[in-house]
């Protein structure tokens, strides 16, 4: 994982490196471009001027001599005509070459026409043949001036073309950054996600997918743990299951036994009873009975929890479900003296009907467990808006705040039912949980003052809600 971080970091900062390297060199040719045009104009500038001087002491000299006399002034006047020669090449060097040419032949013309005129012994204008050529180094100074002016426009090119790779830089920069980031967000963060799909998976009781996690090798490492987990509590869960099952139907052959032995005896089938004893044989049946309901809950229990009932979805009529259920919980109601409050929104109900036969069936069995005796179970039932609605509702003292998380957990029985010594297995409110998440929807428990009300909702498409 460290690796993977250092490498995202490191990618991600290479276009910033690219950039900064793009700009740097945009920057340094604009520096040497700068460089190059001040050394180049300021040397034409001063040239241009030391030209015109050595112009002047040529012209100079020439005079002197002309008006003294002087053998040794020639040898002064060669001296300055090299040095304004040498001057004219190190000004065609910098670029000036075409002026430096001609005016290097205008003063050895001028010199010899000069030196001509002497020798015959006429008289020797050295104004006017050197003074046009100062005018002209002049002139090649104003030329090192333009050539200023030409090479600041291209450094105003330069510096502006500096610019647009700059931007352009950092436009590409933004987004190549931006998406380097997130391919390795996603790859830093994907095996983390896998780890969260799995654990959510075993959450839900799902242990059929294998958790894999390819890369990095800690996270390989806690996949292969995790994965160790999904296959213990897959075997777990199906111990548990299969236990349910041979429990179940091991105590259904004596059950049997008992709830035909009992109804055989209440009717006097083996000889007439006292009231007493057909009381007896009575609150036997009773007894068998609830036991049978109990004991076909554990089965649907563990049948659900191995997915193996999966009957289709449709509509079907509301009102005789809720019948059905009304009528298998008769006597327990007569015994304690319950009424029930009946409320249908619509006529129909979408879903898997035999789940939610069971799903109501302990929702009721629940509410005559903690209701009052002589008080009313309160049973609404429909649909409507795009969502379906089994409500049960009981005028006993209700679930406490602290249980309400817990209520719907497996095997967890209520403080009132445990301190009222109600019997039941725990698993009637998680068999109405796991109908609920079946049908994508949710159950919860409500503070009905007095009582509680249970309340399970779940989706249903727009369909013949009021039947046909």
């Amino acid at each position: 994982m460290t690796g993977l971080v250092a490498a995202g970091c490191l990618l991600a900062a290479l276009p910033l490196l690219a950039a900064l390297l793009l700009a740097g060199g945009a920057l340094d040719r604009l520096t040497r471009h700068t460089e190059s045009l001040v050394q180049e104009g300021v040397m034409i500038a001063r040239l241009g001027a030391e030209l015109r001087d050595r112009l002047r002491d040529v012209e100079r000299n020439a005079d002197q001599y002309v008006a003294l006399g002087d053998p040794a002034l020639l040898e002064v006047f060669a001296d300055r005509r090299r040095a304004a020669e040498a001057t004219l090449t190190r000004i065609a060097q910098y670029g000036e070459r075409g002026q430096a040419q001609s005016l290097r032949r205008d003063l050895g013309a001028a010199v010899s026409q000069w030196q001509a005129a002497v020798g015959n012994g006429g008289i020797a204008d050295s104004a006017g043949r050197f003074g046009p050529l100062v005018p002209r180094a002049d002139a090649i100074a104003a030329a090192g001036r333009a050539t200023i002016d030409r090479q600041l426009e291209a450094i105003t090119q330069a510096t502006a073309a500096a610019r647009t790779v700059m931007l352009l830089s950092a436009l590409a920069l933004i987004p190549l950054t931006a998406l380097l980031a997130l391919g390795f967000s996603v790859a830093v963060t994907r095996p983390l996600r896998l780890m969260a799909a799995g654990i959510a998976a075993l959450g839900r009781g799902r242990y059929e997918q294998r958790i894999e996690i390819a890369y990095p090798r800690e996270m390989q490492l806690l996949g292969e743990r995790l994965d160790w987990l999904r296959r213990r509590s897959a075997a777990l869960e199906a111990e548990k299951d299969r236990f349910l099952r041979h429990v179940s139907h091991e105590l259904k052959t004596p059950l049997t036994t008992l709830q035909e032995g009992s109804a055989l005896m209440r009717e006097g089938t083996l000889g007439p009873l006292a009231p007493q004893q057909k009381e007896v044989a009575q609150i036997l049946l009773e007894a068998a009975v609830e036991l049978g309901a109990l004991i076909g809950n554990l089965l649907s229990y563990a049948e659900w929890k191995r997915e193996e009932r999966a009957p289709a979805m449709a509509w079907f009529e509301a009102r005789p479900l809720v019948s059905e259920v009304l009528i298998a919980h008769r006597l327990p109601m007569a015994r304690r003296r319950l009424s029930v409050e009946l409320g249908m929104r619509s006529p129909r109900l979408f879903g898997q009907r035999s789940r939610l036969r069971v799903a109501l069936d302990n929702l009721i069995g629940n509410a005559v467990k903690h209701a009052p005796e002589g008080s009313a179970i309160e049973v609404r039932a429909g649909a409507a808006d795009g969502s379906c609605e089994l409500c049960v509702r009981d005028r006993g003292r209700g679930v406490p705040v602290r249980e309400k998380g817990r209520i719907f957990d497996p095997f967890v029985r209520g403080t009132e039912a445990e301190e009222n010594d109600v019997r039941g297995t725990g698993i009637g409110l998680s068999i109405v949980r796991e109908t609920a998440r079946a049908h994508d929807g949710t159950v919860e428990v409500e503070d009905a003052r007095p009582g509680a009300r249970f309340r399970m909702v779940w989706p249903c498409p727009a369909g013949p809600v009021a039947g046909p």
